[in-house]
């Protein structure tokens, strides 16, 4: 049951992703909409370098998340994170750039918090790992994806749950702003409390498996 809900996850979360993110390709040969405001090659280039460097995010991340692949192709594994945290920090950087002249000005201390959670999850699980603390390597990794995947899932919320807010927090900014904390707050507090009770239950297992085996 959890590996075919890992593979449905997977196939939905990538699937929206090529849905919504392969049109924007025709800005290669097309240039960027008038409506997004970005007249210089400079602005083109670093939004291109974002979408570029952020599908190799979502792409390597299925190969870095996916315990039977992750366990049985340990040196490519390594070699794809490189390549994760390397194409994390350039389309995190070149996000600061992008997010100053965003759409959604109601959105935009959110996207700052994000991206910059995203920033700090992806250097300590760097530093993790050189440290060779596993487990916390993995959920600063997770808590780094759950902040990265932000940019796909908060265009569900946009599409199924935007009226829910709306007649929470009515029809101007503070309805995007609530929305745009909720998809990246939420569950990285759904995690980390999972993973506290975990931690806070562990010692106990161990405890009634020793007590047993006496």
């Amino acid at each position: 049951m959890k590996k075919a809900l890992t593979i449905l996850f997977w196939v939905l979360f990538l699937g929206f992703f090529a849905f919504r993110i392969i049109p924007n390709y025709r800005y290669l040969t097309e240039g960027m909409p008038a409506y997004m405001g970005r007249d210089t090659f400079f602005e083109q280039a670093v939004l291109l370098l974002h979408i570029g460097s952020g599908t190799i995010v979502y792409i390597t991340a299925v190969f870095q998340f996916i315990p039977a692949f992750r366990n049985s192709h340990i040196s490519l594994h390594r070699k794809l994170g490189k390549l994760y945290i390397v194409a994390s920090l350039i389309s995190i950087l070149s996000l600061y750039l992008v997010l100053q002249g965003g759409l959604c000005e109601a959105c935009r201390p959110s996207q700052y918090m994000v991206t910059s959670l995203w920033l700090l999850f992806v250097v300590a699980a760097y530093v993790a790992i050189r440290r060779r603390k596993i487990k916390l390597h993995q959920r600063l990794m997770i808590s780094g994806f759950i902040c990265a995947a932000y940019f796909v899932s908060i265009r569900v919320v946009d599409m199924l749950a935007m009226d829910l807010f709306r007649a929470v927090f009515g029809d101007g900014g503070a309805s995007y702003l609530a929305s745009d904390i909720f998809v990246w707050a939420v569950p990285l507090i759904i995690a980390w409390t999972y993973w506290l009770v975990q931690d806070r239950a562990m010692p106990r297992f161990r405890k009634q498996i020793t007590l047993h085996k006496g």
